[in-house]
């Protein structure tokens, strides 16, 4: 056997091992959530207009709002774990909030909230800009003019250079860097009925994610 042939199943080995570890793994964590959550949780499962990854930025957001300690034995740690993340105050202080988070009730995905967080992912990711200002100038006030007559609050957070849905959520809930945690308040907000969820290729940062939050 050649030393191509020895790198290649070693390779293989390797990757099905990890394989294997990961579907451990995360049968274990399915496992210590209540099935009966799990599918509360997963309230865009048949919305078609939202792709895969959004459908779980949904899921994931409403799993931290029912059962915050749960998410932070689970997810949380293990993403902690996985990433090395130091232990920051922001660590810290998000481990306390969860534990300390009374159930909050899902959110429901929202055409409206949907078609204008997919707009404005689109838009930002094809210009390779930031922020909540649309390509034609429009500031957040006058984006939200239309929203407004049918909804009290809305609020727009915005993440950039994450594709995976958890990954996206934690970064956001874990607001590094962010002293007032606008981001963390926002997601952990009782009175949030709905949600819209846009997450697209960003030119400079590789993905944008565009999340609306109402009631």
């Amino acid at each position: 056997m050649n030393r191509f042939s020895k790198n290649s199943i070693f390779t293989v080995l390797f990757l099905l091992g990890s394989f294997y570890g990961f579907a451990q793994k995360k049968s274990k964590l399915l496992q210590t959530w209540d099935p009966k959550t799990l599918k509360q949780a997963n309230t865009a499962i048949k919305y078609e207009g939202l792709t895969f990854q959004e459908k779980k930025v949904i899921y994931y957001i409403n799993l931290v709002r029912m059962n915050g300690a749960l998410f932070a034995e689970t997810y949380l740690k293990d993403y902690l774990h996985d990433w090395r993340v130091p232990r920051t105050k922001y660590v810290r202080s998000l481990i306390k909030t969860l534990k300390e988070l009374p159930s909050l009730p899902p959110l429901q995905p929202d055409d409206d909230l949907i078609k204008e967080a997919k707009k404005h992912a689109k838009e930002m990711g094809k210009s390779g800009k930031k922020g909540h200002r649309s390509l034609d100038g429009k500031g957040y006030t006058e984006r939200m003019t239309k929203l407004k007559e049918k909804y009290k609050k809305i609020k727009e957070l915005n993440q950039y250079g994450l594709p995976e849905a958890l990954e996206i959520v934690i970064d956001l809930l874990l607001d590094e860097g962010v002293e007032s945690l606008t981001h963390r308040r926002a997601l952990l907000t009782p009175k949030y009925q709905y949600i819209g969820v846009g997450l697209t290729y960003h030119k400079k940062w590789g993905t944008n994610c565009s999340i609306l939050l109402a009631y």
